[in-house]
């Protein structure tokens, strides 16, 4: 009888081993996925990345809708979720304290993949005599919705060039209601961050000829270093059918995930999306962008090893030992930074943030 329970006791103490035992069984997870607007193109594109990752990881993702970037973040920093979307703007400003979140640096999250650029984008009617950006001195400009990332790009922009806001008059709107504006003429100038082309201004350009005002990170070297986030851009004459193309500055749409996710199952994600970006490209417009050469570069934030793990072995399959042991801190869940209560753009879904 004694013997019997010795030996009950043995298994049950091996079984939970062995059934934790090699990397296979580390992997498969279930996660949250916070994305966008529903509609919009972080909500859709976020559909399709896990619907492949799933395929080939054999995990579970629930998609969410979100208002965008900064809810992303504060729902990974409360393990509500274990990936999401964001602006590498907002992610710069979370990481050091600045704009929305107030000095109150924020850490747990980890950078997955660099997926797209976003364009910063001045529109004006190209009847007027504005041709660049010093020419709005003196003019009505709407900036986007107070508080915001878009906001704070038009006023760093701006401020690059010379131009601060008591030599405008500002106008807090979403970009649709600028559009609006410029449209009646209550306004000189409408900007907005968005990828290409962006639905409103491409709508607007039908029925009437339009000017986008050049930008450069070689304006000034203070812009360069208060503003890491931004790269050179150009938005193509045929985008909306300008005269001429137009030089401006990109920020990256990245894959965050919570800093503490195993390495072994981020790697697995990655994995199974890179191995398969063909799939992507064939179900979302996006998918075009995305590779794995472009997706481990980053200005903004730290690479997770599990991604890193990828991108550092060209996707052969690592030994199990090559896994680092789960060391990874937990994450700080700082005080809730003061943020506008409107989500980081306007309510139109290919609007920086809201995607």
């Amino acid at each position: 009888m004694k013997k019997t329970k010795i030996i009950a006791l043995l298994l049950a103490a091996i079984l939970p081993l062995c059934s934790c035992s090699g990397k296979n069984e580390t992997v498969g997870g279930s996660y949250m996925f916070a994305t966008g607007k529903a509609g919009g193109t972080y909500y859709s594109l976020g559909t399709v990345l896990a619907s492949v990752w799933d395929k080939y990881s054999q995990s579970t993702t629930n998609v969410t809708t979100t208002s965008g970037s900064v809810n992303n973040i504060e729902m990974l920093l409360k393990e509500n979720a274990d990936f999401g979307f964001v602006q590498s703007d907002i992610l710069h400003y979370a990481l050091e304290g600045q704009e929305m979140y107030e000095e109150d640096k924020q850490r747990g999250v980890s950078v997955v993949a660099n997926l797209y650029p976003e364009y910063a984008q001045f529109v004006v009617n190209a009847s007027t005599d504005i041709q660049t950006i010093p020419d709005l001195a003196g003019m009505t400009v709407a900036v986007g919705k107070y508080g915001t990332a878009t906001e704070a790009a038009a006023r760093k922009i701006l401020e690059a060039y010379g131009v601060t806001y008591d030599m405008i008059t500002v106008k807090y709107q979403t970009f649709s209601e600028a559009m609006s504006s410029l449209s009646s003429g209550s306004i000189d100038a409408a900007f907005a961050v968005s990828s290409l082309p962006s639905a409103n201004i491409l709508e607007y350009s039908q029925t009437r000829e339009i000017r986008l005002l050049p930008v450069s990170l070689t304006q000034s070297a203070s812009f360069k270093r208060s503003c890491p986030f931004f790269s050179d851009g150009m938005i193509p004459a045929e985008t909306y059918g300008t005269a001429n193309s137009s030089s401006t500055v990109c920020i990256d749409v990245l894959l965050i995930c919570r800093t503490n996710l195993q390495q072994a199952n981020v790697y697995s994600i990655v994995k199974a999306l890179f191995d398969n970006t063909d799939e992507i490209a064939s179900a979302h417009a996006k998918g075009a962008d995305i590779n794995a050469v472009t997706a481990s570069e980053t200005k903004i934030g730290t690479m997770h090893p599990g991604a890193s793990q990828y991108y550092n072995s060209a996707g052969e399959e690592p030994a199990e030992d090559d896994f680092e042991p789960e060391v990874v801190p937990e994450p700080e869940t700082s005080s809730e930074p003061e943020i506008s209560s409107e989500p980081e753009t306007s309510s139109e879904p290919e609007e920086t943030g809201n995607e």
